[in-house]
């Protein structure tokens, strides 16, 4: 597989979202995505998990990292766990947008479940 052939998913802020394993190639547990953001987002999903585990690897760029709301800087080779239940989301990107791999288990687009800051 090669990216231009993977699933790309749009949302506010992001640039690219591209499914490189889940449920639609036979991922039964876990999902890898490639998240490109765009240069200045804002992003206001803070949310949590009450069964997914995640791990985010920064590739390029900046961005900020609201964890159980403490900001963390997220830069190329940084690797974050996050356990069910922890809040989280990406709220700030950097002047040259930001990439990185998601990866969670189990899989399940359901299991979020968004918070006031």
């Amino acid at each position: 597989m090669k990216f231009k052939d993977v699933l790309k998913t749009k949302t506010p802020g992001v640039r690219n979202s591209l499914r490189l394993v889940d449920e639609d190639l036979g991922a039964k547990r876990m999902s890898v995505r490639l998240t490109e953001y765009e240069p200045r987002a804002v992003h206001k999903h803070y949310h949590y998990h009450e069964k997914r585990e995640t791990v985010y690897i920064a590739l390029e760029g900046n961005a900020t990292l609201k964890l159980n709301g403490i900001e963390h800087q997220l830069k190329p080779n940084t690797v974050v766990f996050i356990p069910p239940g922890d809040k989280h989301a990406v709220t700030r990107v950097g002047e040259e947008g930001f990439k990185m791999l998601e990866i969670t288990s189990p899989l399940s687009s359901k299991d979020i479940i968004y918070v006031q800051e």
